[in-house]
């Protein structure tokens, strides 16, 4: 009996320690920016840009990245309240016959930038980073508030069907934001 409790604790910390492997291996740097009584978010997220993507993109099909941008506020007392969100999305299509990649980025679902290059290494920074996401007004939010940004990332290719209840790993980073005055 104390084997089988053994067993299972085993396979729980080996489950523990690979959500944190997956989570350390995750990397966006992100920038919180106060300015015009606007929070503001900057980040580059180059982990989301993985093998499998570079692959897809490789082979002539259209990848998208879709990131989600988040102002929360610490709760120490139940999950930290989402003061303000925004959804951005980089797109990227290789076209075969010419070398060129076609890369666009979109706000809100309306394309807001595009461009071509024959670089991957161009492409690759466009895909992954942007500035100025807008999130809100500083009015909103209180001078002794703790908050911090928050941006997951996930691209559009296709998986399996997984066991894992939470779905498949995201990349994601988060960081402090400095205190409003």
């Amino acid at each position: 009996m104390a084997l089988t409790h053994l067993r299972a604790l085993a396979v729980g910390g080996l489950v523990v320690a690979g959500a944190v492997v997956v989570l350390a291996a995750s990397d966006v740097r992100i920038t919180p920016v106060v300015s015009e009584d606007r929070v503001f978010a900057n980040f580059a997220a180059p982990d989301a840009f993985s093998d499998d993507v570079r692959a897809a993109v490789q082979s002539g099909l259209p990848v998208t990245i879709t990131y989600v941008t988040e102002l929360r506020r610490n709760s120490t007392l139940w999950f930290d309240q989402i003061v303000a969100s925004a959804q951005v999305a980089s797109s990227v299509k290789f076209d075969i016959l010419t070398g060129m990649y076609q890369v666009s980025k979109a706000r809100s679902g309306t394309v807001q930038w595009s461009e071509t290059t024959p670089k991957e290494g161009q492409m690759r920074l466009w895909v992954t980073e942007f500035e100025r996401v807008a999130l809100t007004d500083t009015s909103r939010l209180h001078p002794t508030g703790e908050y911090y940004v928050r941006v997951r990332a996930r691209d559009s290719l296709p998986r399996g069907f997984s066991l894992w209840p939470w779905g498949r790993s995201d990349t994601s980073g988060r960081v402090e934001l400095p205190a409003i005055r």
